[in-house]
């Protein structure tokens, strides 16, 4: 099993991260009580896909992501392409989302909530999350419209920022963490964290 880490490449120039070259997982919110949980639906008393009305079973979605830059395979170190940063996205039952956005230049990492709402025609839209003043996705500030679709049977996922997909850049299931954040220029590596990696990964 790999240690620790993850890449990313948006087709559009954009990418997130969790921060932790020293094996920590970082910061996503699943352990993480908040008050606006309290005023949301859980996702399984939520009905969705319109047209059934089922309740909603969310569980296939929960969960914690990386995204994976197809100029870097994942888990090695080398050149990413031009975009150097490490994105994580988590899934809560409770009807929240976070994401974890980090890149060599930044000292710290951003940490962007989502509120998800039941999938219609196999998208799930994110709406701002508690202390959100607007739609951010990594880099991009004012967002109109954000969904995420799950691909099966690897569970991995499909981004869809304002009508457009993200080029170049694949969303799989377990966190990722820096090995190395660029201590050497234009050299990164990113890999799954501690315990992250699933028992089986797909191709």
């Amino acid at each position: 099993m790999r240690s620790c880490g993850l890449i990313v490449s948006l087709g559009l120039a954009w990418l997130t991260g969790c921060q932790c070259s020293s094996g920590e997982i970082v910061g996503l919110d699943s352990d993480t009580s908040s008050e606006a949980s309290g005023e949301m639906s859980t996702g399984s008393s939520i009905s969705g896909e319109g047209s059934t009305g089922e309740p909603f079973d969310a569980s296939r979605w929960i969960g914690r992501y990386h995204f994976e830059s197809t100029f870097l395979p994942f888990g090695e170190s080398g050149y990413p392409g031009g975009d150097y940063s490490l994105v994580n996205f988590e899934i809560l039952h409770d009807s929240r989302a976070t994401m974890l956005y980090d890149d060599c230049s930044f000292e710290e990492p951003i940490t962007i909530a989502y509120e998800w709402l039941p999938p219609e025609d196999g998208w799930m839209s994110l709406r701002p999350g508690a202390g959100e003043t607007s739609l951010r996705f990594l880099s991009l500030e004012d967002v109109e419209n954000l969904r995420v679709k799950l691909v099966e049977p690897c569970r991995e996922l499909e981004f869809e920022v304002d009508g457009m997909g993200l080029s170049f850049t694949v969303v799989r299931p377990g966190a990722s963490c820096w090995v190395d954040k660029c201590t050497t220029g234009h050299v990164m590596q990113v890999d799954y964290c501690e315990g992250e990696q699933p028992e089986e990964v797909c191709p």
